[in-house]
Protein backbone atom coordinates (compact mmCIF):
# COMPACT_ATOMS: atom_id res chain seq x y z
CA UNK A 1 0.00 0.00 0.00
CA UNK A 2 2.77 2.42 0.94
CA UNK A 3 4.51 1.75 -2.39
CA UNK A 4 1.49 2.76 -4.47
CA UNK A 5 2.08 6.54 -4.53
CA UNK A 6 5.67 5.98 -5.55
CA UNK A 7 4.61 3.68 -8.36
CA UNK A 8 2.07 6.19 -9.59
CA UNK A 9 4.70 8.92 -9.57
CA UNK A 10 7.11 6.75 -11.53
CA UNK A 11 4.40 5.97 -14.09
CA UNK A 12 3.58 9.69 -14.39
CA UNK A 13 7.23 10.61 -14.92
CA UNK A 14 7.61 7.94 -17.58
CA UNK A 15 4.47 9.20 -19.34
CA UNK A 16 5.77 12.77 -19.31
CA UNK A 17 9.10 11.69 -20.74
CA UNK A 18 7.40 9.67 -23.47
CA UNK A 19 4.93 12.38 -24.53
CA UNK A 20 7.21 15.41 -24.38
CA UNK A 21 8.62 16.46 -27.73
CA UNK A 22 10.80 19.59 -27.68
CA UNK A 23 9.84 22.13 -30.33
CA UNK A 24 13.34 23.52 -30.83
CA UNK A 25 16.77 22.34 -31.91
CA UNK A 26 20.16 24.00 -32.42
CA UNK A 27 19.99 26.01 -35.63
CA UNK A 28 20.71 23.57 -38.48
CA UNK A 29 23.24 24.39 -41.18
CA UNK A 30 20.57 25.03 -43.82
CA UNK A 31 19.61 28.17 -41.86
CA UNK A 32 23.17 29.34 -41.23
CA UNK A 33 24.32 32.55 -42.84
CA UNK A 34 26.17 32.12 -46.09
CA UNK A 35 28.09 35.37 -45.60
CA UNK A 36 28.93 34.74 -41.92
CA UNK A 37 29.73 31.05 -42.59
CA UNK A 38 27.79 30.03 -39.49
CA UNK A 39 24.71 31.08 -37.51
CA UNK A 40 23.49 34.64 -37.93
CA UNK A 41 25.01 36.61 -35.06
CA UNK A 42 23.19 39.93 -35.44
CA UNK A 43 20.06 41.50 -36.90
CA UNK A 44 20.66 42.52 -40.50
CA UNK A 45 18.82 45.81 -39.93
CA UNK A 46 19.89 47.10 -36.51
CA UNK A 47 22.92 44.90 -35.68
CA UNK A 48 21.33 43.74 -32.41
CA UNK A 49 23.06 40.57 -31.21
CA UNK A 50 20.88 37.49 -31.65
CA UNK A 51 22.49 34.41 -30.17
CA UNK A 52 21.52 34.90 -26.51
CA UNK A 53 18.45 33.00 -25.31
CA UNK A 54 15.36 35.19 -25.30
CA UNK A 55 16.27 37.05 -28.51
CA UNK A 56 13.60 36.03 -31.05
CA UNK A 57 14.13 36.71 -34.75
CA UNK A 58 13.19 35.59 -38.24
CA UNK A 59 15.44 34.20 -40.95
CA UNK A 60 14.74 34.44 -44.66
CA UNK A 61 17.06 32.85 -47.21
CA UNK A 62 16.48 33.06 -50.95
CA UNK A 63 18.09 30.76 -53.49
CA UNK A 64 18.60 31.00 -57.24
CA UNK A 65 19.61 27.73 -58.92
CA UNK A 66 20.85 26.35 -55.64
CA UNK A 67 22.95 29.36 -54.62
CA UNK A 68 22.14 31.75 -51.77
CA UNK A 69 21.67 35.22 -53.26
CA UNK A 70 19.69 36.91 -50.49
CA UNK A 71 19.51 36.33 -46.77
CA UNK A 72 18.68 38.19 -43.63
CA UNK A 73 17.99 37.73 -39.95
CA UNK A 74 15.51 40.26 -38.57
CA UNK A 75 14.72 40.80 -34.91
CA UNK A 76 11.04 41.12 -34.08
CA UNK A 77 11.37 44.82 -33.21
CA UNK A 78 12.73 45.59 -36.69
CA UNK A 79 10.05 43.41 -38.24
CA UNK A 80 7.39 45.37 -36.36
CA UNK A 81 8.88 48.67 -37.55
CA UNK A 82 9.02 47.37 -41.11
CA UNK A 83 5.37 46.33 -41.00
CA UNK A 84 4.42 49.81 -39.80
CA UNK A 85 5.82 51.15 -43.07
CA UNK A 86 3.66 48.82 -45.17
CA UNK A 87 0.06 49.51 -46.03
CA UNK A 88 -2.52 48.08 -43.63
CA UNK A 89 -4.50 46.84 -46.62
CA UNK A 90 -1.58 44.79 -47.94
CA UNK A 91 -0.85 43.25 -44.55
CA UNK A 92 -4.51 42.30 -44.10
CA UNK A 93 -4.62 40.72 -47.55
CA UNK A 94 -1.41 38.75 -46.98
CA UNK A 95 -2.58 37.53 -43.57
CA UNK A 96 -5.96 36.44 -44.97
CA UNK A 97 -4.25 34.72 -47.89
CA UNK A 98 -1.83 32.81 -45.66
CA UNK A 99 -4.61 31.81 -43.24
CA UNK A 100 -6.07 29.47 -45.86
CA UNK A 101 -2.94 27.31 -45.64
CA UNK A 102 -3.46 26.65 -41.91
CA UNK A 103 0.19 27.03 -40.99
CA UNK A 104 -0.35 26.11 -37.33
CA UNK A 105 -2.26 22.91 -38.17
CA UNK A 106 0.37 22.04 -40.75
CA UNK A 107 3.01 22.50 -38.06
CA UNK A 108 1.14 20.25 -35.64
CA UNK A 109 0.86 17.54 -38.29
CA UNK A 110 4.54 17.78 -39.27
CA UNK A 111 5.62 17.72 -35.64
CA UNK A 112 3.53 14.61 -35.04
CA UNK A 113 4.83 12.81 -38.13
CA UNK A 114 8.43 14.04 -38.35
CA UNK A 115 9.28 15.80 -35.10
CA UNK A 116 12.19 18.19 -35.42
CA UNK A 117 13.59 16.68 -38.61
CA UNK A 118 13.85 19.89 -40.65
CA UNK A 119 13.83 18.19 -44.07
CA UNK A 120 10.08 17.49 -44.36
CA UNK A 121 9.23 21.01 -43.15
CA UNK A 122 10.99 22.65 -46.11
CA UNK A 123 10.82 19.95 -48.78
CA UNK A 124 7.68 21.32 -50.47
CA UNK A 125 6.29 24.77 -51.20
CA UNK A 126 3.66 25.72 -48.62
CA UNK A 127 1.41 27.29 -51.27
CA UNK A 128 1.78 25.15 -54.40
CA UNK A 129 2.68 21.88 -52.70
CA UNK A 130 5.39 21.34 -55.32
CA UNK A 131 8.75 19.86 -54.34
CA UNK A 132 11.40 22.51 -53.78
CA UNK A 133 14.04 20.29 -55.35
CA UNK A 134 14.42 21.30 -58.98
CA UNK A 135 12.97 24.81 -58.54
CA UNK A 136 15.09 27.64 -59.96
CA UNK A 137 14.09 30.04 -57.18
CA UNK A 138 12.89 29.25 -53.69
CA UNK A 139 12.76 30.77 -50.23
CA UNK A 140 13.28 29.34 -46.74
CA UNK A 141 11.79 30.96 -43.64
CA UNK A 142 12.45 30.18 -39.98
CA UNK A 143 11.67 31.52 -36.51
CA UNK A 144 14.54 31.40 -34.04
CA UNK A 145 15.33 32.19 -30.44
CA UNK A 146 18.98 32.72 -29.67
CA UNK A 147 20.92 29.82 -31.13
CA UNK A 148 17.82 27.62 -31.57
CA UNK A 149 15.41 27.00 -34.43
CA UNK A 150 11.86 27.01 -33.07
CA UNK A 151 9.10 24.91 -34.66
CA UNK A 152 5.96 27.06 -34.47
CA UNK A 153 4.39 26.69 -37.90
CA UNK A 154 7.74 27.61 -39.36
CA UNK A 155 10.13 26.60 -40.80
CA UNK A 156 8.65 26.57 -44.27
CA UNK A 157 9.56 26.94 -47.91
CA UNK A 158 8.01 28.89 -50.77
CA UNK A 159 8.79 28.29 -54.42
CA UNK A 160 9.65 31.35 -56.48
CA UNK A 161 6.77 30.64 -58.82
CA UNK A 162 4.16 31.72 -56.28
CA UNK A 163 5.32 35.35 -56.50
CA UNK A 164 2.71 36.60 -58.95
CA UNK A 165 -0.17 35.45 -56.79
CA UNK A 166 1.36 37.09 -53.72
CA UNK A 167 2.29 40.29 -55.53
CA UNK A 168 -1.30 40.83 -56.59
CA UNK A 169 -2.15 41.27 -52.90
CA UNK A 170 0.33 44.11 -52.38
CA UNK A 171 -0.32 47.80 -52.85
CA UNK A 172 2.17 49.86 -54.84
CA UNK A 173 3.28 51.50 -51.58
CA UNK A 174 4.08 48.11 -50.04
CA UNK A 175 5.80 46.73 -53.13
CA UNK A 176 7.94 49.86 -53.44
CA UNK A 177 8.93 49.63 -49.77
CA UNK A 178 9.90 45.97 -50.07
CA UNK A 179 11.87 46.67 -53.24
CA UNK A 180 13.58 49.50 -51.39
CA UNK A 181 14.46 47.12 -48.57
CA UNK A 182 16.24 44.85 -51.05
CA UNK A 183 18.13 47.77 -52.60
CA UNK A 184 19.12 49.20 -49.20
CA UNK A 185 20.42 45.94 -47.76
CA UNK A 186 21.76 43.99 -50.73
CA UNK A 187 23.67 44.98 -53.82
CA UNK A 188 22.24 42.41 -56.21
CA UNK A 189 23.26 42.36 -59.88
CA UNK A 190 20.44 43.15 -62.35
CA UNK A 191 19.95 39.53 -63.44
CA UNK A 192 19.16 38.51 -59.85
CA UNK A 193 16.97 41.45 -58.86
CA UNK A 194 13.90 40.23 -60.70
CA UNK A 195 13.59 36.75 -59.10
CA UNK A 196 14.22 38.21 -55.64
CA UNK A 197 12.24 41.44 -55.98
CA UNK A 198 9.41 39.47 -57.51
CA UNK A 199 9.49 36.96 -54.66
CA UNK A 200 7.82 37.00 -51.25
CA UNK A 201 10.12 39.12 -49.10
CA UNK A 202 8.28 39.27 -45.80
CA UNK A 203 5.66 36.95 -44.31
Amino acid sequence: MSDEPGNQKDDYNEMQEFDFVPNFIPLPVVFHSFTEEGPFTKCTICNELLLEDGNPYLIHKAFHRGEVIFEYAMCLLCRSKMQEELSAESLERINSYMDQYHIEKRGESLMKDHGTDVGPWISHCLISGKPIEGEDEYHYYAFCDGSDLVFNGLPMALAGGVDEELNELLSKQTRDRLDGFVDEQFGLPPELRKPIKGGPILI
